[in-house]
């Protein structure tokens, strides 16, 4: 089973390499379905009573130290474990434990491989998807592992035009940008806010405005000053500024 899941994330990794920052998102999406709905639900029937499925689906935080939450911490901290546990649990338990780093990171990273399925992003508009991510970056800001990953779950997610709309509403751009600067050393934040600044432009030009108005075109610009010699982040940020229309001679704007 470890060898399995190793492999999993090594198919994880090069598909990331293969797509993840030449050519649209949306085509990048396509590319990899890595669950279907019946392994979504298997876990479901596998592992979970019917009782316990209704306790950790509960959408609203549970109370500290009661006998409740003690119980469903600890299922949800074995459930999360599981690669195959479905988006819906994943993004209740986050949404039930939303001060508890571990759970949040856990989730974010599963959440990224099960967003490269476009219908998951669809389906987690209405579970709100975006809100529960930044929410977690927004907890926990010193854990670099988890705001790598959650950028890269909003990426994903922000194919999605819901989605697009959400993260502008939630404050989500700025806020983004604002972890790039406070993180500016850390290539594969700077990699990824750029992959994600990307997938919001690919929107059209009332979001490419939007991240030019909050500061996404300089923060793109700065990731390449500050790590000149990574491939990775250049490949990410120049991608972000074709996408974004910059013209260093235009003015940077609409009308």
């Amino acid at each position: 089973s470890n060898a399995s899941h190793h492999s999993n994330q090594f198919q994880q990794q090069q598909q990331q390499q293969q797509y993840g920052d030449e050519g649209s998102v949306a085509s990048h999406h396509s590319q990899a379905s890595y669950h279907s709905q019946a392994s979504y639900h298997s876990y479901n029937q596998q592992y979970l009573s019917p009782q316990q499925s209704r306790s950790f689906s509960s959408s609203a935080p549970l109370q500290s130290g009661s006998s409740e939450y003690n119980t469903t911490l600890e299922l949800t901290l074995r459930s999360l474990q599981d690669e195959s546990l479905s988006f819906e649990h994943v993004i209740r338990a986050m949404q039930n434990f939303p001060a508890h780093a571990l759970i949040q990171e856990r989730g974010c990273a599963l959440l990224w491989n099960q967003t490269f399925n476009a219908d998951v992003c669809h389906m987690l508009v209405s579970m709100g998807g975006v809100v529960t991510i930044l929410q977690a970056m927004r907890k926990h800001p010193t854990i670099a592992k988890l705001q790598h990953t959650a950028l890269e779950v909003l990426r994903n997610l922000c194919v999605n035009e819901l989605n697009r709309q959400s993260l502008l509403q939630a404050g989500g751009l700025p806020f983004v940008v604002e972890t790039m600067q406070k993180l500016a050393d850390d290539a594969e934040i700077q990699r990824s806010g750029c992959n994600m600044l990307a997938s919001v432009a690919q929107g059209g030009m009332e979001y490419k405005i939007a991240v030019a108005e909050c500061g996404g075109i300089l923060a793109v610009m700065k990731a390449v000053e500050t790590h000149p010699e990574n491939d990775n982040v250049l490949r990410a940020a120049y991608q972000a500024l074709r996408l974004l229309g910059y013209n260093p001679g235009g003015n940077g704007g609409g009308n």
